[in-house]
């Protein structure tokens, strides 16, 4: 690891992610159990490379996405005050920048700003790079170093493949939990790096504990904040229901007050209603009889003589009468029975008496076939 000093890392905004200078960092690929625990395998791997004790170092890891690697870096201690880091979102190495769309064959990426040389390097297996240097440079001297650097990275890893070139400052935002960092091409365009949470938070280089302190804090300030947008969403819907109660009231109160208003004027029109119908119905019942008979008497045969007529309710009708020729009692009959009005009709008492026929009939009329009847017919 280079022993040349480090400028002091910058303090960390709220919120805002720190980005370490890549200097200070000791990097290295290592091997992985896919499907066991990553921490304990980097842990045990930093215990075997790392120049400190583990105790003593600041680290973290980036994980392949097959799981069966990660690029481990750390760096001690002593190099940061870590006191102003406590309300960063994150504090990762420079070197994040550059591992963006890693490639498939054999490749190098230099970044330069005049202070700081970056070189990271794929051996064409997997998509960690296999080797990141860095160095502190003078601008005087920046070229020299940048030779030296390719050159020192070739001869640990061999052929380096085409190198691709970046320059200026690295920018990172975090939106939406996701860490991504921009970086310039020399060549023009930009290399966007994103992480998202869970690769951020392994690759946080603070201390473990604290971290797992920050984030049991930070889960219960989300499960905080939801309650509390509950409890608010709660309140809102009551005082809504609370209000739409109160309207509801006043609305009920104002419909009672024009129901007692017009109350008199409402029972004046069913009284008059109720009236009409009472005169309609006795009007009704008065002309029954006189239809009845009408519509019996419509058929009539000539001879036959009404002697008696009642009605009986307000639907039957009973007539008795004689006549001198029998037969007219038989077609009176048949006569009445098929009226469309007459729903039943009975005859009794059927005999001579002085040399006259007698007869009586009661029939009984259909519900409501009176009604457009006015008028008597005459008799035949």
């Amino acid at each position: 690891m280079s022993t040349t000093s480090i400028p002091a890392a910058p303090e960390a905004v709220l919120d805002e992610t720190v980005v370490l200078p890549a200097e200070a960092f000791f990097v290295r690929r290592v091997p992985l159990d896919p499907v066991a625990e990553a921490t304990d395998q980097v842990e045990l791997a930093l215990e075997m490379h790392a120049p400190f004790a583990l105790g003593q170092l600041f680290y973290g890891y980036l994980r392949a996405t097959d799981g069966a690697s990660a690029l481990v870096f750390a760096t001690h201690r002593r190099r940061f005050a870590a006191e102003g880091w406590d309300g960063a979102a994150a504090v990762l190495p420079a070197f994040a920048a550059l591992l963006g769309e890693p490639p498939t064959h054999r490749k190098a990426r230099l970044w330069s700003d005049g202070a700081s040389l970056i070189v990271v390097a794929w051996d064409g297996e997997g998509t960690l790079p296999a080797l990141v240097l860095a160095r502190q440079v003078e601008p005087a001297t920046e070229a020299a170093e940048r030779d030296r650097l390719l050159a020192d990275a070739g001869a640990r890893l061999g052929d380096l493949g085409p190198t691709e070139e970046f320059v200026g400052p690295i920018t990172v935002a975090a939106k939406k939990q996701i860490w991504e960092f921009s970086v310039a091409r020399r060549a023009g365009g930009t290399l966007a790096t994103a992480f998202d949470e869970n690769a951020a938070a392994t690759m946080d280089v603070r201390d473990k504990e604290v971290l797992a302190t920050r984030r049991a804090t930070q889960q219960r300030d989300r499960f905080l904040w939801r309650v509390l947008q509950t409890t608010l969403g709660c309140i809102a819907f009551a005082a809504v229901l609370e209000l739409a109660l109160f309207l509801g009231g006043i609305l009920l109160n104002q419909q009672r007050e024009a129901q007692r208003v017009l109350a008199p004027d409402v029972e004046k029109i069913q009284t008059a209603q109720a009236l009409g119908t009472r005169i309609e119905e006795m009007a009704q019942r008065r002309l029954r009889a006189m239809e009845m008979l009408a519509v019996v008497n419509s058929v009539r045969p000539t001879g036959i003589v009404f002697s008696r007529s009642t009605t009986s309710g307000r639907d039957t009708l009973e007539v008795e009468g004689q006549s001198a020729n029998a037969d007219n009692v038989g077609t009176f009959e048949s006569a009445v029975r098929a009226l469309p009005q007459v729903a039943t009709l009975e005859v009794s008492n059927v005999g001579l008496r002085d040399g006259l026929t007698t007869f009586r009939f009661v029939t009984t009329f259909k519900d409501g076939s009176l009604r457009d009847i006015a008028g008597t017919g005459g008799a035949k």
